[in-house]
C-alpha cells in the first residue's frame, strides 16, 4: 500500500486524468493513468481510466445501441438486463450519461458526479 504522501500524489494525478477524460484528451489521460499504475499497480481508478481511453480510441465507430433502464430506488446499482444500464447510482449522486466500453470482466460507463459537478468513469463487474 502506498504511503500517505504517495497516495496524495496519486489522487492529484487521478484528478488530472479525470479532467483529461472529460476534455477527451485521450493521450494525456492514458499517460497519467500509466504513471499512476507505475506507482500503484493495483489502482482500480487508473485501470478504469486506461480502459476508457482504449475504448474511446479503438476506432470502432459502431458503438452499441443501449436502452437506459432506470435504477431502483435503493442505493444499489441495478442492471435490468443484458445491455441495459442504470441511469443513476449512489442515491442519485452519479447520473449515468453513456456506455464507454467493455473489457474482459467489466463494463465501463461515463457518469456525472452531481455533488462535485464533474464527469467520472466507473466500471461494473
Amino acid at each position: 500500500m502506498p504511503s500517505e504522501r504517495v497516495q496524495r500524489r496519486i489522487e492529484a494525478l487521478l484528478d488530472d486524468a479525470d479532467a483529461a477524460l472529460s476534455n477527451q484528451d485521450w493521450s494525456k489521460a492514458a499517460e497519467i493513468s500509466r504513471v499512476v499504475l507505475s506507482m500503484d499497480a493495483e489502482n482500480a481508478d487508473a485501470a478504469t481510466y486506461l480502459t476508457a481511453v482504449e475504448t474511446a480510441t479503438s476506432g470502432d465507430s459502431a458503438s452499441p445501441k443501449i436502452e437506459l433502464t432506470p435504477a431502483g430506488s435503493s442505493s444499489e446499482t441495478v442492471i435490468a438486463a443484458e445491455g441495459a444500464i442504470p441511469t443513476s447510482f449512489a442515491n442519485g449522486r452519479y447520473q449515468v450519461s453513456r456506455f464507454l466500453g467493455e473489457g474482459g470482466k467489466k463494463r465501463v460507463y461515463q457518469a456525472h458526479d452531481t455533488l462535485l459537478d464533474r464527469d467520472i468513469a466507473f466500471a461494473l463487474i
